[in-house]
């Protein structure tokens, strides 16, 4: 089979591929109500994880379709983003739920406050 003609198959069974996912139905099902054999389905599925698991080795993947200005396939590359690690402060088991902060001073406070604490905590960011 020449490069041409496989890439159409794999464009075809692609679109057959996205089909069958986006139904919703068993595959085996799927296949049955759109006249499709089942060996041939799981022979391209095969086929198709194949190419995916050797362009994502090489970490250097092509478009297979490719705008129709171009004839040729684009090159994509992939840079991996490592983040920052988020380190949450915990003392003595508390977290806090809310934190109020004015200027310099910060509170911490949870969801079990009393009324009358918040009230207090509430007149003394006021009168600052």
């Amino acid at each position: 089979m020449d490069k041409i003609t496989r890439q159409v198959r794999i464009e075809h069974w692609t679109q057959i591929m996205n089909e069958c996912l986006n139904s919703g139905m068993n595959k085996t099902k799927w296949c049955r109500a759109n006249g499709i054999s089942d060996k041939q389905f799981f022979y391209w599925q095969r086929i198709l994880r194949k190419e995916a698991f050797e362009a994502s080795a090489s970490k250097e993947l092509s478009v297979i379709t490719a705008p129709a200005d171009e004839t040729r396939p684009q090159k994509i590359s992939f840079a991996e983003i490592s983040l920052p690690i988020k380190q949450e402060s915990v003392r003595n088991g508390f977290q806090p739920d809310i934190i109020i902060r004015k200027g310099a001073v910060s509170v911490e406070i949870s969801n079990s406050v009393s009324a009358e604490l918040l009230s207090r905590i509430g007149e003394i960011f006021h009168a600052e």
